[in-house]
């Protein structure tokens, strides 16, 4: 078990585009937390939809880098999340909710899941994605007016 004293699968869904050490401490935190870590990589649709852009990283690309990470302990595609399917199928006891963590659904994206599943970790150190973003957008501005 996790040194947090929760027994279990947990689960965390996110984007994890651009993956900095802010997504790494949210990851090692909720893997604390319980046995068994399930993550959830969202499409590149459903972060259109939800944020209103496509992720840089390939979908496949995001898979790989969290699949390589000892916290993780298993990898899964998602379009949404569902309460039925992250405790019938996959045996989710905790969803993990991220507070201030760019990426990484927070409490209110988790429409339709039961308060007491949720468990929400608070914002931790590190890089934002939205920071990360603007500064690529900023350099290509720039290189292609020269």
């Amino acid at each position: 078990m996790g040194d947090g004293g929760l027994s279990g699968r947990g689960f965390l869904a996110g984007v994890f585009d651009l993956f900095h050490v802010g997504h790494l401490d949210v990851l090692g935190r909720a893997r604390q937390a319980c046995d068994r870590l399930v993550v959830g990589v969202l499409t590149d649709d459903w972060a259109l939809d939800a944020w209103g852009a496509r992720p840089f990283v390939p979908l496949v690309e995001r898979t790989q880098i969290l699949e390589h990470l000892r916290c993780v302990d298993e990898v899964v595609v998602v379009d949404g999340v569902r309460s039925e399917w992250l405790t019938g199928v996959l045996g989710v006891q905790t969803v993990f909710a991220a507070s201030g963590t760019d990426g990484v659904l927070g409490a209110d994206e988790l429409d339709g899941i039961p308060g007491e599943l949720v468990s929400v970790l608070p914002a931790g150190r590190g890089s934002r994605s939205q920071i990360l973003r603007a500064a690529i957008d900023q350099r290509q501005s720039r290189s292609s007016v020269a």
